[in-house]
């Protein structure tokens, strides 16, 4: 409960009034047939608050399409990129992405180019989000009981964030927004010459095997030059400190 007083009230001390969102589901509309679909805790407020407006959103780990719909929704007038790796998932955001202008793309964001092993994991029978290139720890498998992750993996195709970012013409990032199950150090190691001015991430401790953690994660943050905002649990705001 401290630490959480402390990061809103870091995150109060550097503009960021708007608090944390509740993640939950909501509804849109797809050409007149309704969606339920998820979003984060990102507060859409922090943007303005912290002085950006936006041109270029990428957002990592689509979901459901969710975030990707908001964001476009908030910033009609930025160009919104979503990634999903998962063969099954990218179905259902295309289907509820199909009347926004967002950019779908489907590949697992990591560290290298080419295939990747790709564990998929279901809930009540049905691909859920929890797909990842890293298998569930025992206190991961604690923790989220209900859900299954497949013991042998798939291929999917992987790109590093660097070649992703010249092949879609992309030379600045104003958010990053990341939910990659346990992915996130890879795309951090693979983000070349750009530096987005927000980078907002879930982080869970001890998840994965053979992950090496947060504190690889923090220590590299800081040497690309970004500030932690706030620490919300499992989820992290970080701000590069030129922006």
């Amino acid at each position: 409960m401290l630490n959480r007083l402390v990061s809103r009230l870091k995150m109060r001390l550097n503009g960021l009034k708007s608090p944390a969102l509740r993640e939950r589901m909501y509804r849109i509309d797809v050409n007149g047939t309704p969606h339920d679909v998820q979003h984060s805790r990102f507060n859409m407020n922090w943007l303005p608050e912290a002085g950006i407006t936006p041109t270029v959103i990428v957002d990592l780990g689509s979901f459901d399409g969710g975030d990707a719909w908001r964001m476009k929704q908030t910033f009609p007038n930025a160009r919104v990129v979503t990634v999903e790796a998962d063969p099954d998932r990218i179905g259902i955001v295309r289907a509820a992405l199909a009347a926004s202008e967002v950019e779908i793309h489907n590949f697992a964001a990591c560290d290298q180019d080419g295939p990747v092993e790709w564990y998929t994991a279901t809930i009540n029978g049905e691909t859920n989000a929890q797909g990842s290139l890293y298998q569930h720890s025992d206190a991961y498998q604690k923790r989220f009981t209900f859900v299954q992750q497949s013991e042998e993996p798939i291929k999917v195709d992987g790109k590093r964030f660097d070649t992703f970012c010249t092949e879609a013409n992309i030379d600045k990032i104003d958010l990053l927004h990341m939910d990659i199950e346990g992915a996130e150090l890879s795309v951090l190691r693979s983000m070349g010459a750009v530096r987005p001015k927000l980078i907002y991430l879930e982080w869970r401790e001890n998840a994965f095997r053979g992950h090496e953690g947060t504190a690889s994660a923090e220590t590299l943050l800081r040497d690309m030059g970004y500030s932690l905002l706030g620490n919300l649990g499992d989820d992290r705001l970080y701000r590069h400190i030129s922006t």
